[in-house]
């Protein structure tokens, strides 16, 4: 394409905005419309996984050890576990701390664990993180196999729920975006499709004049992804702003509570300019050809 006709393709695709400008802006809101939607589903489905993302991270296992070891055995075995395919971290927990431990979760009831520092009944274990909470089977198998290890707990049962509840929220958060793709490019193929056709008389009088079908085409595209732009940006703020109070009001309530909040702004806002932006332009340019196909068979 020549510099010449790419300039006049979206000279063209201006001015038919500014001629048509009622018909613009019904597309231009339907874009938007279509965009908060969007955006809307992607701010839930990627706070959703970022939720699930932390709940694994905090996956753990606790070892519990045969009692009577000397320390040089413990931290031999404290290597050993630590050189597992899927250990992230090891600390040990005597027994002396995981009775302080406990004292100080009981609270105002610690005083029912008095007497129990000189026969104390809890293990010595192993608190270990892992790199994969999907490697926990592995690792727990692994870890089993080393010599003075009493049992090994790990929630395989909370686990496997949790692993097998976060991917199915994650196929089907593809699944529903996909179908609101292909809802919004619809809606917008059929709101620019009235503009077109208060238009098909100018397009039938450039075919007729020997003008070419992509020729006839690119303004009309130009024109898509310039509304696709505008709405991309409107939603963007309106969405934008509209997180930011809701991330800071959440995290002021949520303060202690599980450990889990909202993405922070600065952390989602540029993923979701970019994603809109996109498509914004996409849902725009596609809509733009599929509606202008009707009216270019002259």
């Amino acid at each position: 394409m020549k510099l010449r006709t790419g300039k006049f393709f979206i000279r063209e695709g201006f001015r038919s905005l500014k001629r048509n400008s009622t018909m613009s802006a019904a597309a231009i809101t339907s874009v938007i419309a279509a965009l908060l939607v969007i955006g809307i589903f992607f701010i839930i489905v990627i706070n959703i996984d970022y939720a699930a993302t932390k709940l694994e991270s905090q996956i753990e296992m606790m070892v519990y050890l045969e009692d009577g070891l000397s320390e040089n055995i413990i931290d031999t075995m404290k290597t050993e576990i630590r050189s597992i395919n899927g250990v992230k971290s090891v600390e040990f927990i005597s027994k002396a701390t995981a009775l302080s431990n406990l004292e100080k979760n009981w609270g105002e009831n610690s005083y029912l664990l008095e007497g129990l520092e000189g026969d104390n009944p809890l293990p010595d274990a192993f608190l270990i993180t892992l790199s994969d909470p999907s490697d926990a089977s592995g690792v727990a198998l692994s870890v089993s196999s080393i010599s003075n290890i009493e049992k090994v707990v790990y929630g395989k049962e909370e686990l496997a729920n949790l692993l097998n509840a976060t991917y199915v929220m994650r196929m089907s958060s593809v699944v529903i975006i996909l179908i609101l793709l292909f809802i919004s490019v619809f809606i917008i193929a059929n709101t620019i499709k009235l503009t077109l056709y208060a238009r098909r008389r100018e397009i039938g009088i450039m075919k007729f004049v020997g003008a070419t079908d992509w020729f006839v085409r690119m303004p009309f595209i130009i024109e898509g992804i310039v509304v696709g732009m505008i709405g991309a940006v409107v939603s963007t703020a309106i969405l934008g702003a509209g997180y930011y109070y809701c991330s800071d009001l959440v995290k002021n309530q949520m303060i202690g509570f599980m450990s889990i909040s909202l993405i922070p702004f600065n952390q989602i806002i540029l993923s979701m300019v970019i994603l809109l932006i996109i498509v914004g332009v996409v849902i725009g340019a596609v809509g733009s050809l599929i509606s202008v196909r009707k009216f270019i068979k002259v």
